[in-house]
């Protein structure tokens, strides 16, 4: 009797956006304790998603490149969130500024995983530091041109440089950062209050 092959079935490749989407909700569960990004190792990220480790690195080179991809969609967020603001900065009112700077809390705090792990490992991952810098930069780059606008249109504070943008897009990052997974409502809008406070009173005469 002749032998029958019997073909195997193609194995399922994954799209990107589903093994992204797992690992970021395993990155999370794994982190919630307060455990570091760097102690959790491949195997575990990819036991926690429910895929295998050859899948992970179907996708991904290493940690560092699934923490790049992950920022690009975080930072995407946080720029669209800015844009109420950085679009119209002269016409803004201090609401524009509230609703900007609330979205991009609001990001920060939905992937909030992803940000504790970007800034853990570009402390020892140099195109991750390479890239949370360049991503860093160019939302000073922006802040700074929206000083000048409203520079230009009259409404800035005398004596206010453009310099301002480095310490304002940092004091947002970091308080975005120390701001607990469990923060209650209150407590966030007390942070976007501050922040508003602050971006509004460095930059603009009319203090509304």
């Amino acid at each position: 009797m002749p032998s029958v092959t019997r073909r195997s079935k193609p194995r399922e490749v994954l799209p990107a956006s589903s093994v992204e989407e797992a690992l970021v909700g395993a990155m999370e569960r794994l982190v919630a304790g307060g455990r570091s990004f760097t102690a959790v190792s491949v195997d575990e990220l990819a036991r926690e998603a429910g895929i295998a480790r050859s899948t992970f690195y179907l996708h991904f080179r290493d940690k560092g490149e699934l923490v790049q991809s992950l920022m690009q969609r975080l930072m995407g967020e946080v720029l669209q969130a800015a844009a109420v603001w950085l679009a119209r900065p002269v016409e803004a009112t201090s609401e524009d500024l509230r609703a900007a700077l609330a979205g991009m809390v609001a990001a920060y705090q939905q992937h909030r995983a992803v940000m504790h792990a970007m800034v853990e490992t570009a402390a020892y991952d140099a195109e991750v530091s390479r890239m949370f810098h360049e991503k860093m930069d160019f939302m000073i780059g922006q802040t700074r041109l929206a000083i000048r606008r409203v520079q230009q249109a009259g409404r800035a504070q005398p004596g206010v440089t453009a310099d301002v943008a480095d310490v304002l897009v940092w004091a947002l990052e970091r308080n975005c950062h120390r701001l607990p997974a469990d923060s209650k409502p209150a407590q966030v809008a007390k942070v976007v209050d501050a922040l508003v406070h602050l971006v509004w009173r460095s930059i603009y005469l009319d203090q509304a």
